[in-house]
């Protein structure tokens, strides 16, 4: 989906805030990074992203418990579910695997700004900016793809989740359409059958009578009770009967089978509606984590790219006050990071 879509309708004409919105904007937050009190509620936010990690690993097991239950009842009739199963436990894995690395990204961000922006609020001279680019590069060069990586990660375990979905739902509608195709074959079938037996009895009766001649009542009782001369043309007839009889019966034992299934796939689509809360926790919170992981690298190579267009640059106005609304940002971040990694690290 294209980035434009997300973008405000008051600014879709001019592509995004003005000059004047994002200065005031960053003079509000850095107004607002000045008072004791945001700055716990920064450091709570951060942290909180730790307790959605138990909020997504509890769903997680939700859905996991839930899928156990509907392989156990429906499995047998639906064997393709226990591919879905099998899905939704990697994709566990994975997340388990992305929250660890979260973790160890978050512990390595921590003392950026007594190393980077220390740096370039020293620059004085030409000199200053040049060993600035050069250090900003040589961590730019460092591997520090794991921010990146684990931001993709996060949003590709995201989509592969909604791909799920898209993709149970399908199977669902799949092993619907066909019950209900075998159903109205059956009840075809059924019907056929029916009119051949009904067709059967009034050419056996006839038969009999025609055979018996004027014994109506002796007729009558014989072909009741299916008294069978063999050779008879009678005989013939009621032997065809009792096959179809039996025919019947088995084409009327499959629709019972495909009616139950329908009963089955109509509850298990009900059991799989009521995971649909939890899965849709998690991939809103996996949308989170990779947003926020998303821009961990981003501050550095946004500075060094500016650093390049000269001295005038490291003095403008507009560059100085990201420098120190990044300055006023990671204290209460790397406190957050903190205790974010803590508590992951001690997560059940």
């Amino acid at each position: 989906m294209q980035k434009s879509l997300y973008i405000p309708e008051a600014w879709r004409a001019s592509g995004g805030p003005s000059q004047e919105e994002q200065d005031q904007y960053i003079n509000g937050a850095i107004k607002s990074l000045g008072d004791p009190e945001q700055v716990v509620q920064f450091q709570q936010n951060v942290e909180e992203v730790g307790v959605w990690a138990n909020d997504v690993d509890a769903a997680f097991d939700r859905v996991t418990r839930g899928f156990v239950d509907i392989v156990a009842k429906y499995g047998k009739d639906f064997p393709g579910l226990s591919a879905f199963l099998a899905d939704w436990k990697t994709y566990n894995t994975r997340w388990v695997a992305l929250l660890l690395l979260s973790r160890n990204v978050a512990s390595e961000q921590i003392g950026f700004d007594q190393v980077f922006l220390d740096l370039i609020e020293t620059i004085k001279t030409e000199k200053d900016r040049l060993d600035a680019i050069t250090e900003l590069q040589s961590f730019i060069d460092e591997d520090h793809s794991q921010p990146g990586n684990m931001a993709e990660g996060f949003m590709d375990l995201k989509n592969d989740i909604d791909d799920f979905v898209v993709r149970f739902d399908a199977y669902v509608a799949e092993k619907g359409a066909e019950l209900e195709q075998q159903a109205k074959s059956l009840q075809a079938e059924i019907d056929v059958l029916r009119a051949q037996i009904m067709k059967l009895d009034l050419e056996i009766l006839a038969a009999t009578v025609a055979l018996l001649a004027g014994a109506e009542g002796a007729a009558t009782l014989i072909g009741i009770l299916g008294v069978i001369v063999a050779g008879t043309i009678l005989a013939v007839k009621i032997g065809e009967r009792s096959n179809k009889s039996n025919q019947l019966s088995r084409k009327r034992k499959e629709l019972e089978e495909v009616n139950r299934k329908q009963v089955a796939l109509a509850h298990l689509a009900t059991d799989f509606n009521g995971l649909r809360p939890d899965i849709s926790l998690v991939c809103d919170k996996l949308v989170m984590f990779g947003e926020i992981w998303q821009s961990v690298r981003s501050q550095s190579i946004r500075f060094q790219t500016h650093l390049k267009l000269g001295m005038e640059a490291v003095h403008e106005e507009r560059f100085l006050q990201e420098i120190e609304l990044a300055r006023d940002t990671c204290p209460p971040l790397e406190e957050g990071l903190l205790r974010y990694a803590t508590k992951l690290e001690n997560r059940a």
